[in-house]
């Protein structure tokens, strides 16, 4: 059996990743997707507090100049959209299950789950309007309890909640629990999530761009992301030869250590000067020969 001095990507460490400022995509028509919480904007306590600064705004705009850019979100479509405000990006929100973009794409799955889920959120905010700090955010097509703020003591009940509400009919049989960074998310039980919504993307960009199926190979995407959900789309991408970011921070500890992602930057501020330097790549003519990211 053979091994390996190394693990193979889908298992490493990630704090054995290297910097993805060190990568080089040479010629390859670059396809970009980016998270948002955590990756384009710090975590928050308040998840309406987490506005994208200006700085970074213009650096997705600057890329998006040159580059398809999707924005993939466990936010409602309609919060992302409006938080980030970019023209020309497609946007996939509650995890990939309602998508807009450019030419008026349209695409939302398991619609028939949206009035349980708004159910559920219900019955959610009744039982913990009573737990401090704790939320439940309405994504539309997924449901998001919040328990950053939550006193130690009291997340057991947090968790407590989101199991009895999936223990009721309609629930248990329509919705299914996911875990993310101090956060539980209810989401429709459909094989579909953030990485089936990165493949679905990318195939769009290669009708759009009228490409045959040898399009893939002058092709790099690259996705970037912070959270146990972005595993999801490391992994269905990784047979494209992509290029996985995982935003994490040296004394990252909500995450598991296993990553399916390529590369790591630190922070927010990472990511803002990745972008740029994509941007600017791709702005600099061919002749230059450096395509050095540094």
């Amino acid at each position: 059996m053979a091994t390996f001095a190394v693990p193979p990507p889908q298992t490493r460490d990630w704090r054995e990743l290297p910097d993805a400022k060190t990568i080089d995509t040479g010629t390859k028509r670059l396809v970009v997707f980016l998270d948002y919480d955590g990756t384009l904007t710090p975590i928050v306590e308040a998840s309406d507090a987490a506005v994208l600064a200006a700085p970074m705004r213009a650096a997705i705009a600057r890329l998006a100049q040159h580059a398809p850019v999707a924005v993939v979100s466990g936010r409602a479509r309609e919060k992302v959209r409006e938080f980030v405000a970019v023209e020309n990006l497609y946007y996939a929100g509650s995890h990939g299950f309602d998508i807009d973009g450019p030419g008026g794409l349209r695409k939302q799955v398991k619609t028939s789950a949206v009035p349980i889920l708004r159910a559920a959120r219900s019955q959610l905010e009744v039982w913990l309007r009573d737990v401090a700090g704790a939320s439940v955010e309405d994504n539309v097509f997924s449901v998001s309890i919040h328990w950053r703020g939550v006193a130690e003591a009291d997340r057991p009940r947090v968790a407590g909640a989101v199991d009895a509400v999936l223990a009721l009919a309609p629930f248990r049989t329509t919705l299914r629990k996911f875990s993310g960074k101090c956060v539980f998310e209810l989401r429709p039980s459909a094989a579909w999530n953030k990485g089936e919504a990165a493949l679905y993307l990318l195939d769009m960009v290669r009708k759009a761009e009228g490409g045959a199926h040898d399009w893939f190979d002058g092709v790099q995407p690259i996705y970037v992301g912070d959270d146990v959900t972005d595993e999801d789309a490391f992994k269905a991408l990784a047979p494209f030869g992509a290029v996985g970011v995982l935003v994490a921070p040296a004394d990252e500890s909500e995450r598991p250590a296993r990553t399916h992602a390529t590369h790591r930057l630190r922070d927010v501020d990472d990511v803002r000067a990745f972008l740029d330097a994509l941007a600017a790549r791709a702005e600099a003519p061919p002749a230059t020969g450096d395509a050095s990211t540094t």
